[in-house]
């Protein structure tokens, strides 16, 4: 099932407030079901989405932390349809602890389910190590399993060698040799042996000798051999009305559940796969005989002995399975606790309050967004032997007009170790980190660092781009006091020339790049934005602000113009990136004018500016991140 960018961050979202309700974090989502096991039907399967969540430290003091929770948009009872949307997620603990130990069908669904890429809607880091070993968190003597939920499904239609095909067998013996009325003085004893010698499957119907006196054990329950066979038929007759009304369905191959049969065949080729190969690929190989399962293109008389030869294989392949898996205890346990202290990691340290991500009012961040985020930034950290500073949002998410495709731009300012700074050249040393573009489930990830000496060398000279950062209404990470010393050093050490011809340059360049193609509306944004910038710093108002409407505020006037603009940024966070577009009259002129003037008349602006001590900035920051 293709489901649109969207409609995916809709359901983590969904997933990410139905944690929140319960203090817990979403750690893993998937679509399930059809979807995930390629069996789904356009028009007719519903929506089944599954996922994994970490409850709160504080829950699992009180005891009050839940296994599961659920979400469904179907609430009446009716069976579920396409547009139906289930949402069902395990705790951590259940899942590793209590599930793939036990040999639970879903949850080793769910530890296979990353391998269709397509179905993952969020995957929190600090679980790639659970889905890289999952052969150290199954049992394949568990794997039955798969084989229970079969049988489970199929032994409803009368199956051979279910509880209602034992029924069903004695009933045909008994109608065939005696009828439907034997004489009344006739006992079960004058037909024990024969009836055992036609019936008995060892599980189900059995002769069994107590006290030197003989019972026929039939689906659990114990018939002594002197009940009046008039009594004995009745006994069964009624059985096969309570529980085998399917099973006469299915003689006459009217009213099947074909989905359920499906299920059984689907359950049967699953283990299977898992005890030849220790794995379970996603969509499944025999998705398309699945589906004809599924619709009904088989008779029931095709579907037993499908089902049961399938059975019987595996039941063969597990007394000898080339894969053999023992479930590791103390590396389920590992995982579990690791996930806490990945989240402790994230938190704000008991000397270090500033360190938990911060945005401005109007401003957010999807909570799984935000927990990828703060997993990659760590991972960043420990990878690098680095300690991140200061992290924020850059481009049009902090500048407050993202459409629904913008990427997340993530940057932020790092610092080595101290040895790192006593080499004879550390200027020479890498001064930039850039993990590069990625690909997330809620978009493109770009994450990008300087190295605090960059960074600083870059605001002496008045290069405004840190100090965006800094006023950034999406902070990731503030770690102590260096974010609010460089704010409080950026009025004195800042050139207003500088900053300004800084804009002018950004403006040119994009110009350069987005004039000719005017009917996209970033090309006006990209252009517009240093503009209004320019304006601020001629209007002596300082260093100009990130967000843009903080800037149209500031530096329009005309209030039909600022009209035009503010509904210009409510299209483009509505739209998509190259949504093409004529721009409003007023917008377009006001550009072209403020472009003619620049050129023609350029303002005066003072250059002079103050040193800050940002050798003292650097050296309290190296301080106090190593101590």
């Amino acid at each position: 099932m293709e489901l649109s960018r969207q409609r995916k961050i809709s359901l983590i979202r969904q997933a990410e407030a139905l944690c929140r309700e319960h203090g817990a974090s979403l750690l893993f989502l998937t679509l399930f079901g059809s979807s995930l096991y390629g069996t789904e039907t356009p028009g007719k399967s519903d929506l089944d989405v599954r996922g994994i969540f970490l409850p709160s430290r504080e829950a699992l003091a009180l005891n009050k932390a839940p296994r599961s929770l659920q979400q469904a948009t179907n609430g009446t009872g009716r069976i579920n349809s396409a547009e139906d949307v289930d949402i069902d997620l395990w705790s951590a603990q259940h899942w590793l602890l209590k599930l793939l130990p036990a040999g639970d069908t879903g949850a080793l669904d769910m530890l296979f389910s990353p391998s269709r890429a397509d179905c993952t809607l969020f995957k929190a880091p600090v679980l790639d190590k659970v889905f890289a070993e999952p052969g150290r968190l199954m049992d394949m003597t568990n794997g039955g399993g798969y084989a229970a939920y079969s049988l489970g499904q199929a032994k409803k239609y009368g199956l051979k060698c279910s509880r209602i095909g034992a029924l069903k067998a004695v009933h045909n013996w008994l109608l065939a040799h005696l009828g439907h009325q034997p004489p009344p003085e006739q006992r079960l004893h004058d037909v024990i042996e024969a009836l055992v010698a036609a019936c008995a499957d060892g599980r189900y119907c059995a002769l069994e000798i107590a006290r030197e006196e003989k019972f026929l054990r039939l689906c659990g329950k114990f018939h002594a051999e002197n009940i009046r066979l008039t009594e004995f038929i009745r006994r069964v007759e009624h059985d096969l009305r309570r529980y085998g009304a399917r099973a006469e369905e299915a003689t006459r191959n009217q009213g099947l559940d074909f989905k359920a049969l499906s299920h059984a065949l689907r359950a049967l080729m699953q283990l299977e796969e898992l005890l030849r190969t220790g794995g379970i690929v996603f969509p499944l190989t025999n998705r398309e005989e699945l589906i004809a399962v599924k619709l009904g293109q088989y008779a029931w008389d095709e579907l037993e002995p499908m089902i049961l030869a399938r059975f019987e294989a595996v039941e063969a392949l597990r007394e000898k399975a080339p894969v053999k898996g023992k479930f590791d205890r103390n590396f389920a346990e590992a995982c579990v606790l690791d996930c806490y202290d990945r989240k402790r990691a994230s938190l704000p340290g008991p000397h270090d309050k500033t360190r938990a991500p911060h945005f401005q009012d109007g401003f957010s961040i999807p909570e799984a967004t935000l927990g990828l985020i703060e997993e990659k930034l760590s991972r960043l950290e420990a990878d690098n032997r680095i300690k991140i500073l200061y992290a924020c949002e850059s481009g049009s998410r902090a500048w407050g007009f993202a459409s629904e495709d913008s990427d997340y731009d993530v940057r932020f300012i790092y610092v080595h170790e101290p040895d790192w700074y006593l080499g004879l050249a550390p200027e020479e040393k890498r001064d930039v980190l850039e993990p590069g573009l990625e690909t997330a489930p809620f978009g493109e990830l770009d994450l990008s660092g300087w190295e605090l000496r960059k960074a600083l060398k870059l605001f002496r000279r008045s290069n405004p781009v840190v100090l965006e950062w800094l006023s950034s209404p999406l902070v990731y990470c503030e770690a102590g006091p260096f974010a609010s010393l460089l704010r409080e050093a950026a009025p004195v050490q800042t050139s207003p020339v500088r900053v300004w011809r800084h804009y002018r340059g950004l403006m040119e360049r994009s110009k350069a790049r987005y004039w000719d193609k005017r009917n996209s509306i970033k090309a006006w944004f990209y252009i517009m934005r240093p503009l209004l910038a320019m304006r601020w710093i001629e209007m002596g108002k300082g260093l100009p602000p990130m967000r843009f409407d903080l800037l149209m505020d500031g530096v329009i006037e005309d209030g039909a113009l600022h009209g035009e603009l503010a509904s210009l940024v409510a299209r483009k966070k509505d739209g998509r990136e190259k949504d093409g577009f004529a721009p409003p009259a007023l917008v377009a002129a006001f550009v072209e004018k403020e472009m003619l003037r620049l050129r023609e008349n350029p303002p005066r602006l003072p250059s002079a500016q103050e040193e800050a001590d940002l050798d003292g900035l650097f050296k309290t920051a190296l301080t106090r991140a190593w101590g």
